[in-house]
């Protein structure tokens, strides 16, 4: 399940690295984005939002007084160019507190943390159609190695089988935990726990299978590793 998320921020460039790392990110899900806080608590009374990403300084109403406003109903992360308000923010009990400009592997570990702290009961597995009419095929999750999306087709690469089904990489990636997945190129998913190895630009699978890196998505994967890296 989705996280579902909001943005506030009065600056423009803000909220596009913030729509950009969201994108990035396979289990959240962008409802909109606000530069107008007083739109975003009108949003927030008619909406149901898991998770608020908000800027502090800004016109109106600021972000503490946001947080004060909601009481606890929606989760908040602070994205802000200003240290002098973390205490205070911490006392109005938001998850993490972000210092401009940020970093994708930081904006993960704050992902991470609201993660630990509502917990989701992750489904561990799912049923695609195969190319047999009528007939349903169990995935194990934690059995994923690989997903190559190609046009409306999937195929799943899982243990020592792979299994070709019609659906979209996008509908297929949402199901699916940052924690446990990672989108490496624009058409494919690999499983982190399967990950062996970084190769020349490419991860190495368990399957033995070299998967090339797409520029696109190099900082979030090298994040991902990096977060793991003994120095």
């Amino acid at each position: 399940m989705a996280i579902k998320v909001i943005v506030i921020d009065d600056e423009p460039a803000a909220i596009d690295v913030m729509k950009y790392y969201i994108d990035m990110t396979p289990s959240l899900q962008l409802l909109a984005t606000f530069s107008d806080s007083r739109e975003a608590i009108h949003y927030c009374r008619q909406h149901e939002i898991d998770l608020m990403l908000c800027d502090i300084e800004m016109p109106l109403l600021n972000g503490m007084e946001i947080a004060a406003n909601q009481k606890g109903q929606t989760a908040i992360i602070f994205t802000t160019a200003y240290t002098n308000y973390a205490v205070e923010a911490f006392n109005l009990n938001v998850v993490d507190y972000l210092v401009k400009p940020i970093r994708y592997e930081r904006f993960l570990q704050a992902i991470h943390k609201f993660q630990e702290q509502n917990p989701i009961q992750e489904a561990d597995h799912f049923f695609v159609k195969t190319g047999t009419k009528g007939n349903l095929e169990r995935i194990n999750i934690s059995d994923i190695i690989q997903i190559e999306g190609a046009k409306n087709y999937v195929t799943i690469y899982h243990g020592t089988m792979k299994t070709m089904t019609l659906l979209n990489l996008k509908d297929l990636e949402s199901r699916l935990s940052c924690n446990d997945f990672c989108r490496i190129q624009k058409s494919s998913i690999v499983s982190i726990k399967h990950i062996t190895g970084l190769k020349g630009g490419a991860v190495l699978l368990s399957n033995g299978i070299l998967v090339p890196i797409g520029p696109t998505y190099k900082e979030q994967v090298i994040g991902l590793i990096n977060s793991k890296l003994i120095n």
